[in-house]
């Protein structure tokens, strides 16, 4: 029984040590003890395939283990079963080495020690203070290459302060190269490709708050990760021209960049050195882009000439993928849109190796469509943003076309591209893509003409007109408002019987833009009596709306233009107005109501009132009387409209009196002004 027991035991604790040994082939392993720092560089960095035409000496590594402590910052890596962009290689960190392997859990790789110092040289490349920086690890060496004019090697970059959420912690390192024995500065070739810009977890980044350089990312990294960081770039490339046979100095550096609160260097940082990519140059010409403007055309082959004396085998990559069977010193490219991409070659010399990259871009050829543009602005300047028109004149038109437009046929004097014209004007159109041959066209932008004497018209509800335009169009086409066509022609330039609505006309100008042109036929509204003022035997009479001028009549029948009639008998009378169109005849009545000029107030029963009080019939009546200073001496307004030449129960002095009377007609709720005088006569 005791046998058993031991037995199963024995099994489960070797389970679990194989458990533990598979999940840690998984990670990349870090070896700080096996190669010192010469073996490093020439063993792994350069290798032997290229011993032969890179010779190194004085080699030397600075870390942690540099500053009174036992763990060491740098050593070689490999990867383990688990997805790592680099097999093999040398990393440099800021802090344990050995913890750089996976799984990434959330415990923080945060090795501080204010003991272990920046370095002067980062601190310098970078244009910082020295004390800016702690916990830096570098390897440095000389290197003299020969049958080379450049060299470069390939790394990543990682780092716990990779979050999504921080956008101002960022540690530093650079490749810092220079003559050696010289007291030249350093430059930097650890930069974002096709910038200045020093790598760094802020230069390159897909944080949400702070992207930048995104295509140069390669992710944030999960628990399940091969290494211990949180975030690392896309695999880069260092490289940089050299004088073959002059001795270089390169010096590999990294470092805490203290910044805000963090005066202790926190979140590590390492960069992995890929294993035997520090190559010669194979030169195979500039780069052939868009952003230079020799990006090649379509249909365009190129051959790349990787051809080296004394090279034992070629092999050719596109986008980082091996070309299976190119194994040639020259290489062709067919001149097929999807032929864009960066090809690199890999040439073995008898212990050497080098390697050449070059991107190429293909373009299409701009084609140019021929095209007349109208535009109309009511006979001012137009305004045309010339950079609008391309797409339209260029049907397979690309961001990276560039178009110019030009006044003159010799493509001598450019157009600003806000440009403005009042006439109609021809211009002249370039198109540049790459390599490709120049494009040329001219255009026309026109100007519509308008018609100068078709007007809105106002007739009579049930009446009609004509609407005309005047010759000299190239075509008409008359519309209802709906677009129902009424006629068209080329001398189609007026219809008749046009009731009252809405209509427009296509007009097509002898350059043969169109015009649409809308025209309104009102219905005439017919003029209203608004106020019949009375004075005496003289009647104005006030009017609005309608189309002035109007025509007053008493009769109907004799019609004036003056709005005054005199000497009208008195009772109710009618006036009959009409206006310029005479659509028709409106009619109000006014009362010349019976004239009162003298009262004699002494009590006998003859004419001793005022008397008004035949006016109750009417509406809103009032009735005021002053002196012949204005002041009022008698006002009514209910219906007691008799006035006994008293003011305040007293007889007022003989003398002459100003009266006004207001009403409102009942039926038509016209108002009535009556003015006059009234001579009082007191025998007292």
């Amino acid at each position: 029984m005791f046998k058993h027991k031991f037995f199963s035991s024995g099994f489960a604790l070797l389970f679990i040590l194989i458990s533990i040994s598979a999940n840690a082939q998984q990670y990349i392993r870090v070896d700080t003890s096996t190669y010192t720092p010469e073996q490093l560089v020439k063993d792994i960095f350069i290798g032997s395939q290229n011993a032969a035409c890179i010779t190194v000496s004085n080699v030397s590594a600075k870390g942690w283990q540099d500053y009174g402590n036992s763990t060491s910052s740098y050593g070689y890596f490999e990867k383990g079963t688990m997805n790592f962009d680099i097999a093999k290689g040398i990393i440099l960190s800021t802090g344990n080495a050995q913890n750089a392997p996976g799984p990434n859990t959330s415990s923080v790789l945060d090795d501080q020690d204010s003991n272990w110092f920046g370095d002067q040289d980062l601190a310098d490349a970078l244009q910082e203070n020295y004390y800016s920086y702690l916990n830096s690890t570098s390897l440095e060496f000389d290197f003299v290459a020969n049958n080379t004019s450049g060299i470069s090697f390939e790394y990543l970059f990682l780092s716990e302060e990779y979050r999504r959420t921080n956008c101002i912690y960022s540690d530093a390192f650079a490749f810092l190269i220079k003559k050696a024995g010289t007291a030249d500065p350093y430059t930097n070739i650890a930069v974002v490709p096709g910038t200045q810009d020093p790598v760094t977890s802020l230069s390159i980044n897909t944080a949400p708050n702070c992207p930048r350089n995104v295509g140069y990312f390669g992710s944030f990294n999960g628990v399940n990760s091969p290494t211990a960081f949180d975030g690392q770039t896309k695999v880069l490339t260092a490289k940089t021209d050299i004088i073959p046979g002059v001795k270089y100095h390169i010096k590999l550096v990294i470092a805490d960049h203290l910044a805000g609160n963090d005066r202790t260097g926190r979140y590590d940082s390492a960069v992995f050195l890929k294993a035997g990519s520090f190559v010669g140059k194979k030169d195979l010409g500039p780069d052939l882009i868009i952003s230079s403007s020799n990006a090649l055309c379509v249909g365009t082959s190129k051959v790349l000439d990787a051809t080296t004396s004394g090279a034992t085998s070629y092999q050719w990559y596109k986008d980082g993928s091996q070309l299976a069977g190119e194994t040639n010193p020259l290489f062709t490219i067919p001149g097929i849109i999807t032929d864009t991409g960066t090809y690199e070659v890999e040439i073995s010399i008898l212990g050497c190796e080098l390697k050449g990259s070059v991107k190429v871009e293909f373009v299409e050829k701009p084609i140019i469509t021929p095209k007349d543009f109208c535009n109309y602005n009511g006979g001012k300047p137009i305004s045309v943003n010339l950079q609008d028109l391309n797409s339209q004149i260029i049907p397979n038109y690309k961001d990276y076309f560039k178009v110019t437009y030009f006044q003159d046929p010799a493509y001598l004097i450019p157009l600003p591209n806000n440009w403005t014209y009042s006439n109609d004007v021809k211009i002249y159109v370039q198109a540049e893509s790459g390599s490709c041959a120049i494009t040329y066209e001219e255009l026309q932008l026109l100007t519509p003409k308008k018609s100068e004497v078709l007007a809105d018209k106002t007739i009579c509800a049930n009446a009609t007109t004509k609407l005309e335009a005047e010759t000299g169009f190239k075509n008409y086409k008359w519309m209802r408002e709906n677009g129902d066509i009424i006629a068209q022609g080329p001398t189609v330039n007026s219809i008749d019987h046009v009731p009252v609505g809405k209509y427009i006309v296509e007009l097509t100008s002898a350059n043969g833009c169109k015009l649409q042109q809308e025209v309104k036929v009102t219905a005439s509204d017919l003029p209203q009596i608004t106020q019949i003022d009375v004075m005496g035997s003289t009647a104005t009479v006030f009017v609005s709306g309608g189309i002035p001028p109007y025509s007053y009549s008493l009769d109907g029948i004799s019609f004036q233009s003056s709005n005054v009639f005199k000497n009208v008998p008195r009772g109710m009378r009618k006036v009959y107005v009409t206006d310029s169109e005479k659509c028709g005849i409106i009619e109000k009545e006014f009362l010349i109501i019976n004239l009162i000029n003298v009262i004699t107030p002494n009590g006998d029963g003859v004419n001793d009132v005022l008397d008004y009080s035949d006016l109750r019939i009417k509406e809103n009546v009032s009735m005021q009387i002053f002196d012949r200073y204005g002041n009022l001496v008698f006002s009514a307004k209910d219906k007691q409209f008799i006035w006994d030449g008293k003011f305040g129960g007293r007889a007022l002095p003989t003398a002459n009196y100003w009266y006004i009377l207001n009403w409102t007609e009942p039926d038509t709720q016209l108002p009535v002004s009556y003015k006059g005088w009234i001579l009082v006569k007191n025998r007292n």
